[in-house]
């Protein structure tokens, strides 16, 4: 089965996610190709290139498309910005495409023609799913998985991590949960809290560590790590217990909050008060017995539910799925962009 991948290229969780999905494709005798619409950093050439080199994951750029000889199979669109690509290419083609939702917002009308003619749907989520439940008799529940081979917590470690750090792209919407942050590591820890972002925030009492490619020694170090999204997923993988925050603040990750109904790794919930960050993150450290059960909980969970091996399975099944049922996509307006705009005759 060959698959062609359509993603925009920027520091996420979804670009990883990307990236992730294609190495354990490749694993279940899938054939994936990515073909990278916009590329928003220089860190893809120097970072995340030798990746995609080093586990074989065929990849193109822009106008260079799709480098088979022969049509995939199927077209997979991972970014909203490019649905209106895998419509065109897979009309063209005459093959069925579908497309992942990894947030909120696909609702809304600028979304309605693609999502109407897609062969099935992803959501990440419940909530995602949620909202697309005029699209229910074709969307699947597939969170998003991490390697939990990699994601290993550290070997030799008998009592618990009590090291913070947070982990996650920086802008506006993020910096008051993440003042909070800061004055409670102030308070309870003393040491300056360390912060891995794509840019420096420069607020007093932090350290701040450039865009890691490699989380794995950094969340290994830790014990305590304040995140949402893949990194979240990341963390509790390496044995971490979890502050989920974002632009609000979740709680922390645990077998309770889990269970509700609409837990979800955004962090953008708000379902405390960000002035329960420090009661938090109090609890924790002034606990090491708990701190230490989260943190195995952390890993068990993970291996559990968040398998980016299981991920993958469920995806492709969606794949069979799909291509067991072909129907060739509706016609786009006129006036839509040409195959030839993506190299693609």
């Amino acid at each position: 089965m060959k698959v062609l991948l359509l993603s925009d290229f920027f520091l996420s969780g979804q670009t990883t996610h990307v990236l992730e999905l294609a190495k354990q494709l490749q694993k279940l005798n899938v054939k994936p190709h990515i073909a990278f619409g916009t590329i928003h950093t220089k860190l893809f050439w120097s970072d995340y290139v030798p990746f995609l080199r080093r586990h074989q994951i065929s990849f193109s750029h822009g106008a260079t498309g799709w480098s088979g000889t022969a049509a995939p199979d199927l077209i997979h669109a991972q970014s909203s910005t490019l649905f209106h690509q895998a419509q065109m290419l897979a009309h063209r083609w005459n093959i069925p495409y579908l497309v992942t939702c990894h947030g909120l917002g696909f609702n809304q009308a600028r979304f309605r023609r693609y999502l109407a003619a897609a062969s099935a749907i992803i959501a990440i989520g419940p909530r995602v799913a949620a909202e697309l439940s005029e699209y229910g008799h074709k969307t699947h529940i597939i969170p998003n998985g991490v390697d939990t081979e990699v994601f290993t917590p550290p070997q030799g470690q008998k009592g618990p991590r009590r090291a913070l750090l947070y982990v996650g792209r920086v802008e506006k919407k993020r910096l008051e949960p993440l003042r909070y942050l800061v004055e409670a590591n102030a308070l309870l820890v003393g040491a300056p809290l360390k912060i891995i972002s794509n840019w420096n925030p420069q607020i007093p009492g932090t350290i701040h560590i450039p865009w890691r490619v490699n989380l794995v020694p950094h969340l290994q170090q830790a014990g305590i790590v304040a995140a949402c999204g893949r990194t979240a997923r990341e963390a509790l993988s390496c044995g971490n217990a979890v502050l989920l925050m974002q632009q609000a603040y979740d709680g922390i990750i645990s077998p309770r909050l889990v269970k509700l109904e609409d837990f979800d790794f955004s962090g953008n919930v708000g379902r405390f008060e960000l002035a329960d960050l420090k009661y938090d993150l109090h609890g924790l450290l002034q606990r090491p017995h708990r701190l230490k059960k989260l943190q195995k909980w952390s890993r068990s969970y993970a291996v559990t539910h968040l398998s980016s091996e299981e991920m993958a399975m469920k995806t492709a099944a969606v794949y069979e799925l799909v291509l067991k049922s072909p129907k060739k996509t509706p016609p786009l307006r006129w006036g839509s962009l040409q195959p030839s705009a993506w190299g693609i005759t």
